[in-house]
């Protein structure tokens, strides 16, 4: 009798080797002979359950970005206004592990060149400004373009930047940037001007004021 295989465990040990190369080497070593190899079978057995690799990237993508999205939706919960504008920041600045935050840095170099990657990079950033709007249209912030600008800048800058050092920022790090930009957020929902406007600029220590009075 025929050994019985589970289709839905192969994809899912497939798809683990993508994610595992794409890591520690950058998309376009994933290859369907390189993920063969890392799961031990043989090239045949890997188009057996993938139609070649497009579909193979897709299917691995797509289930990180799921699982993404998921996370995030989940954070945000029942919260409505400026409450779930902070979750969603708190999560997408603070919870990523290296892993995942190696993996986007992967997702993002690997888009330049890669349709596939960049197709299914740019579903996610759809869903992202959508949901970012949503929860903007539900504060008092004026200037949704903008602050759509500034939050995309927090969470790219924040995969990508800690790997000019050799590894992702600390947490601590990480937390002192969202503190500065949700500062800047909550005076533009206080005084309904837009961001960068002089309005909502943080004013400089006392000292600092003090200095600039005597010259």
């Amino acid at each position: 009798m025929p050994r019985q295989v589970d289709r839905t465990a192969r994809l899912a040990l497939v798809a683990d080797a993508v994610v595992a190369l794409a890591v520690d080497h950058g998309f376009p070593a994933v290859t369907i002979r390189a993920v063969a190899e890392r799961i031990g079978a043989s090239t045949s057995a890997v188009t057996h359950y993938v139609g070649g690799r497009e579909d193979m990237l897709r299917i691995a993508i797509r289930r990180e970005v799921d699982a993404r999205r998921a996370q995030g939706e989940a954070a945000v919960g029942d919260a409505r206004g400026m409450a779930a504008l902070r979750a969603l920041l708190e999560w997408a600045a603070l919870v990523p592990d290296e892993r995942t935050q190696r993996f986007w840095l992967a997702l993002v170099v690997g888009s330049r060149d890669d349709p596939v990657v960049r197709a299914e990079l740019d579903a996610f950033n759809i869903w992202w400004d959508a949901l970012l709007r949503n929860l903007l249209a539900d504060t008092a912030i004026a200037d949704h373009d903008t602050a759509v600008d500034v939050l995309d800048v927090l969470a790219d800058g924040l995969v990508l930047t800690g790997f000019d050092e050799g590894r992702p920022w600390s947490a601590a790090r990480r937390s002192r940037v969202l503190t500065v930009v949700w500062q800047a957020l909550a005076q533009a929902e206080r005084t309904g001007r837009p961001l960068g406007s002089a309005a909502n600029a943080p004013r400089p220590p006392r000292s600092a004021r003090s200095a600039h009075r005597a010259t």
